[in-house]
């Protein structure tokens, strides 16, 4: 046997043990109780290195929504809304030169040309450094007013201008710039600020400048508002649940967990985004490839911006949406990888791109609300990711 054909055996034996070497972690993340399951998809350029998915959609095998866990299982992307639709969104719009991460914020909305407020930038916004408080709740509020004055409040055009109202009052907790300090309200606001520049709902334009041009059925919002109004249930077997909600009194599949979007009608900026895991690679492959100049949604220097691989436009650099994957949030430490950006749900799941390696990898895993439960789920996605790039 020649040299080339051992190489060549090697490669085909490493294709064939790094999925069963990723199914072996999860499979003992599944026993350990850490996820009833997972969808994990990646890829090393346009090649496809390993789709796995194992166990079930819920830890109740007779609950809401149980029942194996598929390709086509539609997840609440949580925190990934921020990364995939917002910023993505901002993207295309900075990319047909609607928009620069350089842009006051103040120029699309009034309520912040005020004080410090007027020096927030879009940048800001995107980079989570515009001062505005994190873990900022408008839920209470909407249940009582819901409760009281207002019936049928929840969920309707009414509560999303109330919201908006309230977070663009809040005092800012220190200078825009000073320093970073992750909040919701950022993109919370920046959804507004794309149905303000583009004219439509945010579903509508991340529909119109997104999903349909890259053809994505699942990555959608699923309008609480629309199926109250007609008396509507979701197909609650088509999703994998989030667990049970103390608060609404239920399991929660085919809505949006977060609280503020769920009360806005679960459409925002921030969080409402559904998807399955090949729906969620291909936007993100559709990223990497507008770095590499291979998109007609994302020129190459903006997504180069976003990413932070170089400065935009007024000197506002990145990562906006995305960040640089640390140990703390579930990935191994990689010094040769630099351009590497990551995206994290609070709930799980992730996005990883690597754009020198044109890497790939979309991990999906259920239902980790509480604080040591991300913890063991980081972890498992930390041996995850190891298995697939080491």
């Amino acid at each position: 046997m020649s040299l080339s054909d051992v190489e060549q055996a090697s490669v085909v034996e490493e294709s064939v043990s790094r999925p069963e070497r990723v199914r072996q972690v999860l499979r003992k993340g599944i026993e350990d109780a850490v996820v009833p399951g997972a969808c994990v998809l990646a890829s090393v350029g346009s090649d496809t290195i390993l789709s796995v998915v194992e166990g079930t959609k819920s830890f109740d095998s007779e609950g809401v929504g149980a029942g194996q866990l598929r390709s086509d299982t539609v997840f609440d992307l949580g925190r990934l809304t921020q990364s995939l639709c917002t910023a993505t969104l901002l993207m295309c719009l900075a990319s047909s030169k609607k928009i620069t991460p350089a842009d006051r914020a103040a120029r699309y909305l009034q309520a912040l040309g005020l004080g410090q407020k007027s020096k927030i930038t879009l940048a800001h916004l995107l980079a989570h450094t515009a001062g505005f408080p994190a873990g900022v709740s408008v839920y209470e509020e909407l249940v009582k007013a819901n409760a009281g004055p207002r019936p049928g409040i929840l969920a309707s055009s009414g509560a999303k201008q109330y919201a908006y109202s309230h977070f663009h009052n809040l005092p800012l907790r220190f200078e825009p710039g000073a320093r970073e300090l992750q909040s919701e309200v950022n993109y919370l606001i920046l959804g507004e600020i794309c149905e303000i520049v583009t004219g439509l709902p945010l579903e509508r334009a991340f529909a119109r400048y997104v999903t349909n041009p890259l053809q994505l059925r699942s990555l959608t919002f699923i309008d609480l508002t629309i199926l109250r109004r007609r008396r509507l249930e979701p197909m609650v077997e088509l999703f994998a649940p989030m667990g049970s909600c103390s608060r609404r009194g239920r399991v929660i599949a085919g809505e949006v967990w977060d609280e503020n979007a769920w009360v806005m009608g679960g459409i925002s900026g921030h969080a409402g985004l559904f998807g399955t895991v090949e729906d969620v690679h291909v936007l993100a492959q559709a990223i990497l490839d507008g770095v590499h100049g291979r998109s007609e949604l994302i020129a190459p220097d903006v997504a180069r911006s976003f990413l932070g691989y170089e400065s935009a436009v007024g000197g506002q650099s990145g990562p906006f949406g995305f960040s640089v994957p640390t140990k703390e949030d579930g990935f191994i430490a990689e010094k040769n990888a630099p351009h590497a950006r990551v995206a994290v749900s609070g709930t799980g799941s992730s996005v990883y791109i690597d754009c020198e390696r044109e890497t790939v990898i979309v991990f999906l895993g259920g239902a980790a609300t509480s604080a040591q439960s991300i913890r063991k789920l980081n972890s498992l996605r930390a041996e995850v990711h190891a298995a697939i790039v080491e």
